[in-house]
């Protein structure tokens, strides 16, 4: 698995560096930025939400609001047939409601890109929602995400206030439970100030207020790990594949003969162990690797532009930045995994390719190959991918 590009990791978690973050605070305790985080107030801006809303097209999961800890009903702010109603919506924003934009990073490019440039640092998938609350106002009462996050605040003020962590970190699905789950005692509160950058491990109950008489603008960057739970049962379930007991059904007598109760347990531990000796964590590995790779979403932008112009035999082509992408040069058909599509790469050509990848740059006059009509048109398919872009 191959990814290029900076990350702006270190700008989120300056001064700290990424070994003393992952050491000390991340999916244990929560990390606040003492200085401005620059680059924040290039990624958004309020104007760009006016656009958005005005703007663009809002089909109903674009846009949710929530007022005093509450979600609003969806009617509240959408037609009878489930389009988004901008009247209404900017109703409830001057009533109190925040207006929320899930997903933001699959519409807006800046977004997308700087979610991207995350991936590798923490090894899944990254996110955005973003939050325009009133003045005087909160969109959510206190409660734990199961999902790491970072906070960037790019403009008005927030109150954070901060509570007790969970004494195990949720399974994505494991939500707050308002009438259940215990937020301990206040611990901390604090304002985050335009363009800091706080963050909050899942598990950790909290609560944002807006301070002051400005609307709050902040991006919430969701981290969504894979757990060690998730790679076992991957590891059992590619095992399985090669152990025959396992294919049997369960035995009749396991819920309703006690008699037969130990006999079960002992095939239980049978099976246990079998999946010991036949688990295989390289085999597992490269199934994580695969799904990782072509889960992550494609990045074209000037693509069609090259394509129209042409690619010269002399035109340099450069490695996107921040995109994953795996290369088979092994098997008898090698092939180029990116973005939920596999590439077919002819032998004489796999190597060469993986050479010029690894160096970041290539033009079609580097390569040596027999059938020069599939190096164009491969080299062409990459760039339609977004694999490649002019240098």
């Amino acid at each position: 698995m191959i990814v290029t590009g900076h990350s702006p990791l270190q700008s989120l978690i300056a001064p700290l560096s990424p070994d003393e973050f992952f050491e000390q605070y991340y999916e244990r305790d929560w990390y606040c930025t003492p200085e401005p985080v620059a680059e924040l107030g290039d990624l958004l801006s309020i104007d760009r939400i006016d656009e958005i809303i005005s703007d663009s097209e809002l089909p109903p999961t674009s846009i949710t609001m929530a007022k005093s800890g509450q979600g609003l009903p969806p009617e509240d702010y959408t037609h009878p047939n489930g389009v988004i109603d901008r009247g209404s919506v900017l109703d409830n924003f001057r009533e109190g409601a925040t207006i929320v934009l899930p997903q933001l990073h699959f519409a807006d490019g800046k977004l997308y890109t700087f979610c991207l440039s995350l991936e590798r640092d923490f090894g899944a998938r990254i996110q955005t929602n973003i939050y325009l609350t009133p003045s005087n106002a909160h969109g959510f009462g206190i409660h734990y995400d199961d999902h790491d996050v970072f906070v960037l605040q790019v403009s008005g003020r927030k109150k954070w206030e901060i509570y007790g962590q969970r004494d195990e970190l949720p399974y994505k699905g494991e939500n707050f439970r308002k009438d259940h789950d215990d937020v301990g005692e206040l611990k901390e509160t604090f304002v985050l100030e335009p363009g800091q950058c706080l963050y909050v491990p899942r598990g950790l109950a909290h609560r944002a207020l807006t301070e002051g008489d400005e609307a709050s603008l902040h991006i919430t960057v969701g981290i969504l790990v894979q757990t060690w739970a998730e790679f076992m049962l991957e590891a059992v379930a590619e095992a399985s594949l090669r152990i025959p007991e396992m294919r049997h059904s369960l035995p009749r007598s396991l819920y309703f003969d006690e008699s037969r109760r130990e006999e079960n347990a002992a095939m239980f531990h049978a099976m246990v162990d079998k999946i010991r000796e036949k688990a295989d964590f390289e085999a597992t590995l490269s199934a994580f690797g695969s799904n990782f790779v072509s889960d992550q979403g494609p990045r074209v932008r000037g693509a069609l532009n090259a394509l129209i112009k042409g690619i010269g035999r002399d035109d340099r082509l450069k490695l996107r930045e921040s995109i994953l992408y795996s290369l088979d040069v092994s098997g008898e058909k090698p092939q180029l995994a990116i973005a939920g599509s596999s590439i077919p790469l002819a032998e004489d050509l796999a190597p060469q390719l993986a050479e010029r990848l690894a160096r970041g740059d290539l033009a079609i006059s580097d390569f040596s190959v027999e059938d020069e009509q599939d190096l164009r048109d491969t080299v062409e398919t990459l760039v339609a991918f977004g694999l490649l872009e002019r240098a």
